[in-house]
C-alpha cells in the first residue's frame, strides 16, 4: 500500500498512546482495506458515522467517495502496518461553492485516543486547500464524541434541534 497519496506524502498523526500513524489520500487499491475497516467498525459507529448501519460501502458510495472531482477521501494506518486502515476521513464537495462536508469513521480500537481530533484539524487544513471556507457535518444529536471533535474546530454553538445536527464550521483562512 502506499506511503502517500495522489498530491504528495502522508501526514503523520501521533495518538495520546504514542502510536504514529499515517494520512493520506485514497487510491483506488484501497477498495479491499476500506471494506475491512467497515466490517470491523461496529454497528453503532457506522451508524453514527453514516445514519444507517451498512457493514460496507456500496459500489456507489466508493465511487463517489474516491473521485477527486467530488472531493477529497483521506485513510489512516499506523506507521507500522500500512495496509490495514484505522480511518476514513471525508472533505467532499457540496452544491454550495466553498462550502465542504466533513465526515470521519475511526475504527473503535482506535477511538479515545485523539485520532478523531487530529482528523478533523487535517480535514480543515485539507479543505482549506480545496478552496473551502465553510466545513458543514450531519453529526446525530446523541454522537457526543464526534460533537467534542467538532469543538476542537471552534464550531459555532448548535441551536438546530432534532435527531440529526447540521453543523456548520467557518474555516480561518490559517491554520
Amino acid at each position: 500500500m502506499p506511503d502517500a497519496g495522489p498530491r504528495g506524502t502522508a501526514h503523520p498523526i501521533t495518538l495520546t498512546d504514542g502510536t504514529s500513524t499515517r494520512t493520506r489520500e485514497v487510491t483506488p487499491d484501497d477498495l479491499g482495506p476500506i471494506q475491512a475497516l467497515h466490517r470491523r467498525c461496529s454497528q453503532g459507529s457506522r451508524a453514527l458515522r453514516y445514519h444507517t448501519g451498512k457493514p460496507e460501502l456500496s459500489p456507489a458510495g466508493w465511487r463517489l467517495l474516491s473521485d477527486p472531482e467530488r472531493g477529497t477521501t483521506l485513510v489512516t494506518t499506523t506507521a507500522e502496518c500500512r495496509d490495514r486502515i484505522i480511518a476514513m476521513t471525508n472533505v467532499m464537495r457540496t452544491d454550495r461553492p466553498g462550502v465542504g462536508e466533513f465526515a470521519v469513521l475511526v475504527e473503535d480500537e482506535w477511538q479515545s485516543k485523539g485520532l478523531g481530533t487530529a482528523l478533523a484539524a487535517h480535514a480543515a487544513d485539507v479543505a482549506r486547500r480545496d478552496g473551502h471556507h465553510t466545513l458543514t457535518a450531519a453529526v446525530a444529536a446523541g454522537n457526543i464524541p464526534m460533537l467534542h471533535v467538532l469543538e476542537s474546530l471552534d464550531v459555532p454553538p448548535i441551536r438546530t434541534p432534532g435527531p440529526v445536527l447540521d453543523v456548520h464550521i467557518p474555516l480561518s483562512q490559517s491554520p
